[in-house]
């Protein structure tokens, strides 16, 4: 699987941890009678509230616990992994959205050519620095335009707008008419761009959708999301809605051989506690895209624990010893938390699933639900042995540092293989 470059941070961690266990036996596989009792412990606690949740050895495809599995529960963001599924199944990770600007016949018209740029920005600035479409350039060069045709600063503008979406286009229309600027707007087809468009003046492309991509799934953007589940939409025949969503969804389990009974998508975000998945169908989802090419950029995409996005503070006070071993998606809402994605755990990374929606509402709650769920992927969290080569005869071995021998027991527990525990615990 081809991945893009962790950050320094990353690899400081990973550099360190390969360091410190490269001497070691590797663990064998995790055992479910091992792991049983720590997860149905975690899973029957007050704080977690009888979760759905699944663990999956990617490697066999074995189930090796579950929890209210096939229940259906309030997801919260984890259904942005559905989004980023739905979409990748009609647009590449290299493809860029382009917007591009037109002189109309008419005087003082302009007509927007877009097409359903997601990402665009109303903060120049911040435009510049991620390398996003900037509103307010697109509106700069809309109106240095129309004022040199005019001959003179223009007094109104008829703005026709394709494949633009309208929260961005009421951005453009405030900044006409903060210049006194009477505005008129008409929404038309892409084949009528090419009736009313007389003159292509100006172009703007978006960065690639694997960078859109990752930041939805890094900071867990609810507006990408909603956008990315009702672009694939469209793309499928069901139209730019979000009544489409569900079915697009539906369709795209479906092509992966994924049981989608029960599934009731209103969004694409996970906003709406009127969704419902099952612990086992994201399991199922996480499993599939792992292991096709078509989906690896979603696995990049994922905040690591400890290290950034939505899980840059998790694990750092709750469970040390899983820093930098989880590429997860997390999931908020008032009454639910969830966390479903990858755990190393030596030679493979488990599929770990968890949607406690039955939690008490409140920050109270919701913060001890997600030091549970930290605490219990820790278990079983293990960075991946590198085999240390054998040192010459002119040099002796570092020392290593002495483990902490509850760790050790509890490595040798789930895995049945004594190794050193992580430096961090």
């Amino acid at each position: 699987m081809k991945l893009r470059p962790l950050s320094k941070l990353s690899i400081g961690i990973l550099l360190f941890t390969a360091a410190f266990f490269g001497s070691a036996q590797a663990p064998a596989a995790l055992k479910s009678s091992a792991i049983t009792p720590i997860l149905k412990s975690a899973a029957s606690s007050k704080s977690l509230a009888n979760p759905g949740m699944v663990l999956i050895d990617p490697v066999t495809g074995e189930t090796l616990f579950e929890n209210s599995a096939s229940s259906l529960r309030k997801p919260a963001s984890l259904l942005k992994l559905l989004s980023a599924t739905a979409l990748l199944n009609y647009l590449t990770p290299e493809h860029r959205f382009v917007t591009e600007l037109y002189k109309g016949y008419e005087p003082n018209s302009l007509i927007i050519a877009g097409s359903l740029d997601p990402w665009m920005e109303r903060n120049n600035s911040v435009a510049t620095k991620m390398n996003r479409v900037s509103l307010p350039k697109i509106y700069k060069a809309a109106i240095k335009k129309l004022d040199a045709d005019n001959g003179a600063p223009i007094k109104s503008v008829t703005i026709s707008y394709a494949n633009f979406y309208t929260a961005d286009l009421a951005i453009l229309i405030k900044e006409f008419k903060s210049r006194n600027i009477k505005v008129t707007t008409t929404k038309i087809s892409t084949k009528e761009v090419g009736i009313f468009g007389k003159e292509s003046f100006a172009k703007f492309e978006s960065p690639k959708l694997q960078t859109i991509m990752d930041w939805m799934l890094l900071w867990s953007d609810n507006t990408l999301g909603d956008r990315m589940a009702t672009y694939a939409s469209m793309k499928a025949g069901y139209g730019y809605q979000q009544s489409g969503i569900e079915k697009v969804f539906i369709d795209t389990l479906t092509n992966l051989g994924i049981d989608s009974t029960g599934l009731n998508a209103v969004d694409g975000s996970g906003l709406s506690k009127a969704n419902r998945v099952s612990a086992n169908l994201i399991g199922q989802l996480l499993l599939k895209t792992y292991r096709n090419e078509k989906y690896q950029s979603i696995y990049g995409g994922l905040p690591i624990g400890g290290v950034n996005g939505t899980l840059r503070s998790r694990f750092v006070e709750s469970a040390p010893s899983a820093v930098g071993l989880i590429r997860a998606k997390t999931g908020t809402l008032n009454g639910t938390i969830s966390l479903a994605g990858y755990v190393q755990g030596g030679d493979r990374e488990y599929i770990f699933v968890a949607i406690a929606d039955q939690i008490p509402l409140g920050n109270y709650a919701a913060n001890a639900a997600r030091k549970s769920l930290d605490k219990v992927v820790a278990k079983f969290a293990l960075p991946l042995i590198v085999p240390s080569p054998s040192p010459s005869p002119e040099t002796s071995p570092s020392p290593l540092p002495n483990p902490s021998a509850s760790a050790s027991a509890v490595v040798e527990n789930l895995y049945g293989a004594a190794v050193t525990s992580n430096p961090s615990s």
